[in-house]
C-alpha cells in the first residue's frame, strides 16, 4: 500500500468503529465493573515480524497456536531467553491480555516499545499501547515520485523503512537529508514527521511548529501538521492545516491530497 492509500485508509478508520482487539484493549483500561476472569474468547492474534530470526518466530507462532495449552509458560519462558525481543515481548503480552491479566499485558507490551523500539512490533505494541490512535505511525510523504537529488535520495531511503516498520532508522535516514539541505522544508518536515511517537508527539510537533513560521506558505509543512494532528486526535486543527495547505495553492498535487483527506475526514471530532 501507498503511502497515501495509507492515509487514506488510517482517515476512514478515524470515522469507523475501531476493531475487535482494539476495543476490547480500550475496554479493559477504562472505568467499569469487575468481569469474571474467565479467558476471553478464541485465540490470541499471532503477530508477525520480519526482522526476527525464522526458529525464533516459529517457536512463538507454535505456542500461539496451541493456546491455551502451556501458550503462557512457553512464551514466558521465551522472553526470559529474549529479553531484547519486541516479538516475544508483543506476543507473550496478548497471550496475557487474552488471559485477562490486563496489567501484565500491558507491562510487556511496554518492554516491547522500551527494548527494542526499531521494529514493527514495537510499532504494533505502540498501537495497543494506544488504541484510540490510529494504527502505526504517520509517514513522510515527499513531493517527488522518484528521488532525483542525493537529499531526495536519503528521503526516499527514510520512507522504505518507515513503510517497513523501522521507525528508528527511517529517522536516522531524515535527519541525515535536513543536515545535507537545512534550508529545505521538505527535509526539514521529514525530520520532525520521523520523531513522532506515541508516547511523546510533542517531540515531532515541537519540530514541525515552528516550521509553519519560518515557512509560512510551504504546503508540505502544513499538509504534515494536518497528518500528525490526526494521529493526536486534533481534528480541529488538522481541519484547518490541511485547508491552509490547500489555500498555498490549490492545484498542486499536494492540494488535492489536502482535500481528499478533509473529504474522507468529514464530520469527526465535530460533536
Amino acid at each position: 500500500m501507498s503511502s497515501r492509500a495509507r492515509v487514506y485508509a488510517i482517515v476512514t478508520i478515524c470515522a469507523a468503529a475501531a476493531a475487535a482487539l482494539v476495543v476490547a484493549i480500550t475496554a479493559a483500561t477504562s472505568t467499569h465493573p469487575p468481569k469474571p476472569l474467565r479467558p476471553r474468547a478464541g485465540k490470541p492474534p499471532f503477530s508477525g515480524d520480519w526482522t526476527v530470526a525464522p526458529d525464533l518466530r516459529a517457536s512463538v507462532r507454535d505456542a500461539v497456536r496451541a493456546w491455551p495449552h502451556g501458550t503462557i509458560p512457553t512464551l514466558r519462558a521465551l522472553a526470559l531467553g529474549h529479553r531484547g525481543s519486541a516479538f516475544v515481548h508483543l506476543n507473550l503480552g496478548l497471550a496475557l491480555f487474552w488471559d485477562r491479566e490486563d496489567a501484565a499485558a500491558f507491562a510487556q507490551f511496554r518492554a516491547a516499545k522500551r527494548v527494542e523500539p526499531d521494529t514493527p512490533s514495537a510499532v504494533r505494541a505502540g498501537d495497543l499501547l494506544h488504541p484510540n490512535s490510529p494504527h502505526g505511525l504517520p509517514e513522510f510523504i515527499p513531493t517527488f515520485a522518484r528521488p532525483a537529488t542525493r537529499v531526495q535520495r536519503v528521503l526516499f531511503q527514510g520512507i522504505r523503512w518507515q513503510r517497513s516498520g523501522r521507525p528508528i532508522s527511517a529517522e536516522r535516514e531524515f535527519a541525515a537529508a535536513a543536515t545535507l539541505a537545512p534550508d529545505d522544508p521538505q527535509a526539514l518536515v521529514a525530520a520532525a514527521v520521523g520523531l513522532f511517537d506515541k508516547d511523546h508527539p510533542e517531540r515531532a510537533f515541537s519540530r514541525l511548529g515552528p516550521l509553519a513560521q519560518r515557512f509560512p506558505h510551504s504546503q508540505t509543512v502544513r499538509f504534515h501538521l494536518g497528518l500528525l494532528s490526526l494521529w493526536v486526535a486534533d481534528f480541529g486543527d488538522a481541519r484547518k492545516q490541511l485547508r491552509l495547505a490547500v489555500a498555498d495553492d490549490p492545484r498542486s498535487p499536494f492540494a488535492r491530497e489536502a482535500k481528499t483527506l478533509l473529504a474522507r475526514l468529514g464530520n469527526v471530532g465535530t460533536k
